[in-house]
């Protein structure tokens, strides 16, 4: 889940090219499921014994303050959390969660907290046969709380032979905290960090600055906080630059303590892929693998910024694979892998994860979001696409960006009662985001609402985007059609100087997949300037370009080749084009392609175009007419109704 980019030089970009080439041989290098122990360790929920049910927190930090210890041991390869709590209150035996995980050993236990003591029961067990490696019971006071983990993780490395260095025992050897109020306050903290929900992020953060306040030295905890307010800023729409100024300050802070967390850096890495800083994103991320190898977060971040920013999908896939061998349970992984198929084109392929995801968590709200996006971008199945988008929705109602895709699924598929309810309580939510603003801008359009489309186009154009290039291009394009409109050329040419200086270039425009929707826009400015030659150029280029990538899914092209058919003069072409693309399932935005998009405005009189259009108007109120079935089975969840903010 960052803003425009403005690209780096050639020079710069082939020095982070050659990192990253040396960071993907040296991870390829890496054993994935073979660590020079021989062992994999799945840390499993600690059983909460304590008579009061509130002091589960308690008994879940000390597991995942362990396995995050243990995470470090290089000989050791650690299934990460989300696979492993996934069997809390599971009757599932040893062998089939060890074989659910792909791990030979298992460390199970139970807290009990009574007053100022605690007892921690811990045992580490043979997931083929049962047999105990070893056991131990601490009977002490809550402030040796620290010292017991450390004695585990210990008593752990020598059962299965892991060879410690002396960096890895002085570490042991010493606590992130000595303040039980922190170090409570921290595990809260984490607690509300694991859910991802709105409120429970707010908590995070609160409890984070307690853990601070009692211990300002506590560099685990200015890494919560900094991961508290990114999350904020990247899954719940906080004010995008005053949040991440908050992220990096913590963030900084933590580095300042302790140079050696490796997830400090992978946060640091987040903080600069969204701040579109991409160098020292990328150096932050390698240092991270460098000093954490087994922390999922880092692949997963890292081939964010791979995918998203800097369009390696290939790339981002051998991340993305390590992260979900090292957490094979965990459902954005598994997602992730699926988006990063169908950005390959590999829809087949794409599918089958986004179905595997389910399987991993049937409820899990993102699973059911990539089927329906599936459905919409891949197959043009947009009654199916209902189904699920709407089920993402009711699963989670928090998640205020899920209810704008809804909306514009609905519009469409013409169903505008429905979509203009959807789409404006998401707006009332979230008037300072960029999305919402141009869901409503698109709204306006299609009910003919000019002066309203062009108010929300430029709120959309002056509010901080994702850097996902197809946003980017979102939030230029209709700052173009304004400007063309009122025919201020020169003023619509200003919007890609500002934007992407690189296509400016009269000899040698820089064109590639995050810019070459741009591209065409701008080649029809150009033409309005009468610059032949250089708009030539624009559409020779991106339509070389465009064979690099699939035509359908999320991040597909469309119709590009029907609009550079179009502005070249050629209408047998735009019109050939756009019928292969309609013919093969393309129906995202349609309407605003076809009946807004003046790159296609020559063709509008062509009795061929007009029967296009009505053909997939007949095609939507087919669709249309199976959702309203849908609905009426009781398939289809009721479009929800807006959450206040208290909620």
């Amino acid at each position: 889940e960052s803003a425009r980019l403005r690209w780096r030089s050639a020079a710069a970009a082939g020095i982070a090219a050659l990192l990253l080439a040396v960071a993907l041989i040296w991870l390829s290098q890496r054993p994935a499921t073979q660590p020079s122990s021989g062992h994999a360790l799945a840390v499993l929920p600690f059983a909460n014994m304590s008579a009061d049910s509130d002091q589960a927190y308690f008994a879940d930090g000390i597991s995942e303050e362990l396995l995050n210890t243990l995470v470090r041991f290089e000989g050791l390869r650690v299934v990460g959390r989300t696979s492993s709590f996934s069997f809390r209150g599971s009757d599932a035996d040893l062998k089939t969660i060890g074989q659910k995980l792909g791990v030979d050993v298992i460390l199970e236990g139970s807290v009990r907290r009574a007053g100022e003591r605690v007892r921690i029961t811990a045992q580490l067990v043979d997931a083929n046969d049962g047999f105990h490696r070893w056991s131990e019971t601490y009977d002490r006071e809550l402030t040796d709380i620290l010292a017991i983990q450390t004695e585990i993780a210990m008593a752990i490395a020598d059962a299965l032979r892991v060879n410690l260095s002396s960096a890895e025992r002085g570490r042991l050897a010493t606590p992130a905290t000595e303040n039980f109020e922190a170090y409570q306050a921290y595990l809260l903290g984490k607690q509300r960090l694991a859910t991802r929900n709105s409120k429970a992020l707010a908590e995070s953060s609160e409890y984070f600055r307690q853990a601070i306040e009692s211990d300002p030295a506590f560099a685990l905890a200015h890494v919560g906080l900094a991961d508290a307010y990114l999350l904020q800023a990247f899954l719940m729409g906080a004010p995008r630059e005053e949040t991440l100024a908050k992220a990096l300050a913590a963030v900084d802070k933590a580095l300042e303590l302790d140079d050696r967390l490796g997830e400090a850096y992978a946060t640091l890495g987040m903080i600069k892929s969204v701040e579109k800083d991409v160098e020292p994103s990328e150096a932050a991320f390698q240092r991270a693998l460098e000093l954490n190898p087994n922390y999922v977060t880092t692949y997963h971040w890292y081939g964010l910024l791979l995918q998203d920013v800097l369009g390696q999908p290939e790339e981002a896939l051998v991340l993305y694979r390590r992260a979900l061998e090292l957490d094979p349970l965990s459902a954005i992984m598994s997602s992730n892998i699926g988006f990063d198929l169908e950005f390959l084109g590999r829809f087949d392929e794409a599918l089958a994860q986004h179905e595997m995801t389910l399987e991993i968590d049937p409820d899990f709200p993102f699973g059911h979001y990539a089927i329906g996006m599936f459905k919409w971008h891949s197959s043009g199945r947009l009654d199916e696409a209902a189904l699920w988008l709407g089920k993402s929705v009711a699963l989670d109602p928090d998640q205020y960006w899920l209810r704008g895709f809804l909306g514009l699924l609905l519009l469409d598929l013409g169903d505008v009662a429905n979509a203009e309810y959807v789409i404006k309580r998401y707006f009332d939510l979230n008037r300072e985001d960029q999305w919402s603003n141009f869901a409503m801008h698109l709204l306006d359009l299609y009910l003919g609402d000019q002066l309203a489309a062009s108010h929300h186009g430029r709120k959309a154009f002056e509010l901080p985007t994702d850097a996902d290039h197809v946003t980017n291009w979102l939030a230029i394009v209709q700052r173009r059609n304004d400007e063309l409109e009122r025919g201020r050329y020169e003023e619509a040419l200003a919007l890609y100087e500002e934007t992407w200086p690189r296509l400016l270039k009269a000899q040698d425009p820089v064109i590639d997949a995050r810019n070459y929707r741009s591209a065409i826009d701008l080649a029809l400015v150009l033409l309005k300037l009468g610059e032949q030659k250089r708009a030539d150029v624009l559409l020779d280029r991106s339509f070389q370009q465009i064979h690099n990538i699939p035509r359908l899914g999320w991040a597909g092209y469309g119709i590009a080749d029907a609009q550079i058919h179009a502005l070249q003069g050629n209408k047998p072409k735009a019109l050939s084009a756009l019928r292969q693309a309609i013919d093969e399932g393309w129906r995202s935005l349609w309407w605003y392609f076809l009946k807004h998009d003046p790159n296609l405005e020559s063709l509008h009189d062509e009795p061929e175009y007009q029967a296009m259009v009505a053909g997939i108007e007949a095609d939507m109120a087919a669709q249309l007419a199976r959702v309203r079935e849908m609905e009426r089975n009781g398939e289809l969840e009721p479009i929800p109704e807006a959450p206040t903010a208290s909620q």
